[in-house]
């Protein structure tokens, strides 16, 4: 049931006091304590804590322009709660590899539950913004035995000949959610042996030798390469030419934008292990595939996408390269999950000494668009998406009237993710050291700065109990 305004401002004031200690519940909105103990909203809060935690160095959140205490002891504090978090995942989500919810201890979690705990690799990665808290040891190793378990368990119970499935299945068929999940969770993968071989890499994953890699990532060069090359000839066998979009068992050319942003991230993953690693036809298919991503991720984010001033329907529907809105409803979290993964981490826009040069060489203008895409949605939240200071579960997509809203952790937690990743891809919003020259800027960035710190302390104190 929707929200009394009363219960939301109690919410609010809520914020004021110090949250109280952790422990492994997360409830999937505010109140229900009977939803906590899903594996999917604890990897979502991991996600925005590490997004949250990554933003409050002193060049942004904790800039002298802004709030720039926020780089000390809170900082630190997001990284220590990190930490408690992961250990919690451990204890009651992760069973040799495989995820489950407290109260579903014998179903296997859906492939997008191993996509979200897939990103753990990105506050592994971070670790070094976190080492004048004294956290980098613990930032850098914690996470390990789990992302090693997690990726095993990937390549060797949820996949086999080209194609990602359900533990045990025996089934033919090709489900699209579940393959834009799977690559999206192989992306870690990925970006842990690009990382391990590129240059700027050498003072981290560099340092191992490849005996090692191999040891903690379950499989060598050649077969990782091999596997690669099997998911581009599924990919290759169910794109549409005419609809411009991958046409897979249940769902044809029709598609949520959550599992479409998955889609996207995964392709990343494949082309960089074939460009990197590949030889010259692997390259050329690697050109291919992130071709194909890139047309995705402006149909649904570029000009002629189906935004609205209030956001992207859950839904879109290909045909002609163009994607149309399929849906009735705004679903909150399933639009800002999509720009976390076309923004976050190792995305498409993303491309460093020793990767592909794609965006240069082949769609100069697709981070522009894409921007100016992420730029309208983030306005659009903050006129439309938030009922007293915080986002809602779901609007009308016909004229933004909001349809459920209550406080769910999935909508906030994926707020926290999209606004952190994917603020300045476009030229609306900057960070502090920006603002001086600009002050219509400076007004819009420090708006939505301030609702991002109000989401991200709303996790810490209300939804994570």
């Amino acid at each position: 049931m929707p929200k009394k305004p009363l219960q939301r401002l109690a919410i609010m004031a809520s914020l004021c006091l110090a949250a109280g200690p952790l422990s492994a519940a997360v409830v999937a909105e505010h109140g229900d304590a009977a939803a906590g103990g899903k594996a999917a909203d604890t990897f979502a809060a991991l996600g925005a804590l590490t997004v949250k935690g990554r933003l409050m160095r002193d060049s942004e959140l904790g800039h002298e322009g802004y709030r720039p205490e926020l780089s000390g002891e809170p900082m630190g504090e997001v990284g220590r709660i990190w930490l408690d978090l992961l250990y919690d995942a451990r204890q009651d989500h992760v069973d040799g590899g495989e995820l489950r919810d407290r109260d579903q201890p014998d179903e296997p979690g859906s492939m997008a539950v191993h996509a979200e705990a897939a990103y753990l690799y990105h506050m592994h990665h971070s670790a070094g913004r976190f080492a004048d808290h004294d956290l980098f040891e613990a930032l850098t190793h914690e996470p390990s035995p789990l992302l090693s378990q997690l990726s095993q368990h990937l390549l060797q119970e949820r996949y086999s000949d080209g194609r990602f499935h359900y533990p045990g299945s025996t089934e033919e068929r090709i489900d699209g959610p579940t393959m834009a999940h799977g690559l999206d969770a192989l992306h870690a993968v990925a970006y842990a042996w690009v990382r391990w071989d590129k240059p700027g890499g050498s003072d981290d994953m560099g340092r191992l030798d490849e005996e090692m890699m191999q040891a903690w990532m379950g499989h060598d060069l050649d077969e990782l390469v091999a596997t690669a090359r099997d998911l581009a000839s599924t990919l290759d066998a169910h794109w549409d030419e005419e609809a411009g979009v991958y046409s897979f068992d249940g769902t044809g050319t029709t598609w949520a934008i959550d599992d479409l942003g998955a889609l996207v991230r995964g392709h990343k993953g494949i082309y960089e292990i074939l460009y990197v690693f590949g030889d010259d036809a692997d390259r050329d298919e690697a050109a291919r595939l992130f071709d194909r991503a890139a047309a995705i991720s402006r149909a649904v984010l570029g000009d002629g996408a189906p935004i609205t001033d209030w956001g992207l329907p859950a839904e879109v529907r290909f045909s002609d390269g163009t994607a149309h809105a399929a849906a009735d409803h705004i679903d909150v979290a399933a639009q800002w999950r999509l720009v976390h993964q076309i923004t976050g981490g190792f995305s498409i826009l993303r491309e460093r000494d020793g990767t592909s040069d794609f965006l240069d060489e082949r769609d100069p203008y697709l981070a522009e668009q894409v921007g100016d895409g992420i730029d309208r949605l983030l306005s659009g939240a903050l006129a439309h998406q938030l009922v007293d200071g915080f986002v809602v579960a779901e609007l009308n997509a016909e004229d933004g009237s909001v349809r459920d809203d209550r406080i769910t952790t999935q909508a906030v937690t994926a707020f926290v993710r999209g606004v952190g990743n994917g603020y300045r891809t476009g030229t609306a919003f900057d960070r502090p050291g920006a603002w001086a020259d600009d002050e219509e800027l400076a007004e819009r960035s420090e708006q939505l700065y301030d609702s991002f710190l109000e989401h991200g302390q709303l996790l810490t104190s209300e939804l994570l109990r």
